[in-house]
């Protein structure tokens, strides 16, 4: 009986000891073992940590430095308006005055940096720097859009250029000088705003959604903005003031709607050929007019060119 109750005793110890080596095994293994890694999802500071509204002064001075010019440039301009405007001394410009003052408006843009070009441009070809890229693009563009487009804008709005002025194909050179200069600001602005956009946010479905969304406000607030701010120039009128105004603007705005993501294109991530800076501005003006002329076809207006000389 003895022998027995010895036999069970070191049973049971011989159990407990068992229990208390796989308690300390699983608990060194608890040690040793790493917890799980997990991947934290991507937060805004990350997403926005690389943002900015201007291009990059390091790998892109060129641009940066173009465009402050253009921003401080325009100012200047702008504030000439404003004054011809509230003087109303356009009342003696004539033809040739009004050649002048426009001209005047247009050429620093395209002179200035020719004549005192930034540190980044000194010693590159013309066709290298920026700015005169940026006024390539522009100058194509907006020849485009006087020569052709100001047309749609006889015929839908029934809009009228009525001061004495030098024509080209029925559109006063002047606007051809003063378009460059409004464009290079409005251009300068979208470039700002799109970029602020793509190096702000991830590059998703949200943000292409949220640049598309972007552009159409620009472009029609642009269109409005202008068409507001020249309604003290009795010498542009419409046979319909308030349909200018909303869908005139709307009108306008099919412009801005390509070449606002078009024109960030130049110099934006990698230098463009000054060719291709030809040709995409080119192609750009194509396809607003096709857009312009499908509004056209839509509401039934019929189009005819006029030419007075």
């Amino acid at each position: 009986a003895r022998s027995s109750a010895r036999a069970s005793t070191s049973a049971r110890a011989g159990d407990d000891a068992r229990t208390e080596d796989g308690r300390a095994a699983a608990t060194t293994k608890r040690e040793t073992t790493p917890p799980p890694t997990t991947t934290a999802a991507p937060t805004t500071t990350a997403a926005t940590s690389g943002a900015r509204w201007f291009a990059c002064a390091k790998t892109r001075a060129s641009k940066a430095e173009g465009e402050m010019f253009c921003l401080k440039y325009s100012a200047c301009w702008i504030a000439s308006v404003g004054v011809v405007i509230a003087t109303r001394a356009y009342e003696s410009f004539g033809r040739w005055g009004y050649l002048a003052y426009c001209g005047a408006c247009a050429a620093p843009a395209i002179v200035a940096p020719l004549m005192r070009p930034s540190a980044s441009d000194r010693g590159k070809a013309l066709s290298e720097r920026y700015i005169v890229k940026a006024n390539v693009w522009i100058a194509v563009f907006s020849f485009i859009g006087n020569y052709w487009y100001t047309h749609y804008f006889y015929a839908v709005l029934k809009a009228e250029y009525t001061f004495d002025a030098h024509r080209l194909n029925d559109v006063p050179i002047s606007m051809y000088l003063m378009t460059h200069a409004y464009f290079m600001f409005y251009h300068v602005l979208s470039n700002a705003a799109l970029r602020r956009i793509r190096t702000g946010y991830v590059n998703d479905a949200w943000r292409f959604g949220f640049e598309c969304a972007a552009v159409g406000a620009m472009a029609y607030s642009t269109a409005f903005m202008e068409s507001l701010t020249i309604c003290g120039f009795p010498y542009y009128s419409f046979a319909d003031r308030h349909m200018a105004y909303t869908l005139g603007s709307a009108f306008y705005g099919i412009y801005f709607l390509v070449s606002f993501p078009m024109f960030l294109r130049v110099d934006e991530t990698k230098a463009m050929p000054m060719s291709q800076v030809f040709w995409e501005a080119m192609g750009s003006g194509m396809a607003v007019l096709c857009l312009l002329d499908f509004v056209r076809v839509y509401l039934r207006i019929p189009f005819t060119m006029r030419i007075r000389g």
